[in-house]
């Protein structure tokens, strides 16, 4: 489906009428519904970890170069991005979140092994940089959430009716809708919890089922297996 059928259905449930087209429309309430629709689709972009939108970006080491663009179509990390080292599973780069301690660190070498990696003006930073030879890997959100269709290559904003999303157009819908009224300032009762309701559910069944094992222990939250098999 295209997001024409979002756009329609909002517009049915806002003004009664079903406009059979919206970008490059002169219609008022065609315009206003195009204004928010990239605005709605942010909001849900950065709602959740999308699978529909996590991409893998790997970074190849020459033992020189420590500074790395990001993707181009790099939105933001996940709530959990390990930097790892696929030349071993043992190891991954250590993420330093304060540029300070980056700084400090990296100037007297007490990185670690393989080392230790920040993100700042638009780069990955490594120290040291990765060896020659090296792999590093690591999991982004993509921020191009349309689908032209005509190339069917992945965009960053819609631009027209044909034009598809990459989630679950339903919530573009009851998005559209509560933003429409909020700005309007209508009565928008029960609209926003809707669109949240909805954004909710979605992205709990977007990572796909969880797997029960009898008799496993809870792990707590932030955990990670240290060794895979068993020891002696």
């Amino acid at each position: 489906m295209s997001v024409l059928s979002a756009l329609q259905s909002a517009s049915i449930r806002l003004v009664g009428e079903k406009p059979a087209v919206f970008f490059g429309s002169s219609g008022q309430t065609e315009i206003e519904l195009c204004d928010l629709l990239n605005e709605v689709a942010r909001d849900i972009v950065d709602f959740a970890d999308w699978q529909g939108l996590t991409k893998i970006a790997t970074i190849s080491g020459d033992g020189e170069t420590a500074d790395f663009d990001l993707p181009d179509d790099y939105a933001r990390q996940l709530l959990r991005s390990d930097m790892m080292d696929v030349n071993s599973w043992l190891w991954g780069y250590c993420r330093i979140t304060d540029i300070n301690d980056f700084t400090y660190q990296k100037e007297r070498g007490f990185t670690g092994f393989p080392g230790g990696w920040i993100i700042y003006q638009d780069q990955i930073h490594f120290a040291p940089a990765p060896a020659d030879g090296s792999t590093a890997t690591y999991p982004y959100i993509s921020r191009n959430y349309a689908v032209d269709s005509g190339t069917l290559g992945a965009k960053a904003a819609f631009d027209s009716d044909t034009d598809t999303f990459k989630l679950e157009e339903r919530l573009l819908t009851l998005g559209l809708v509560w933003r429409w009224r909020e700005q309007k300032k209508l009565n928008y009762t029960g609209d926003q919890e809707a669109f949240t309701l909805a954004l909710s559910d979605a992205a709990a069944k977007d990572k796909g089922s969880r797997i029960y094992r009898s008799g496993r222990r809870l792990p707590m939250r932030g955990t990670h297996l240290a060794w895979p098999w068993e020891l002696g």
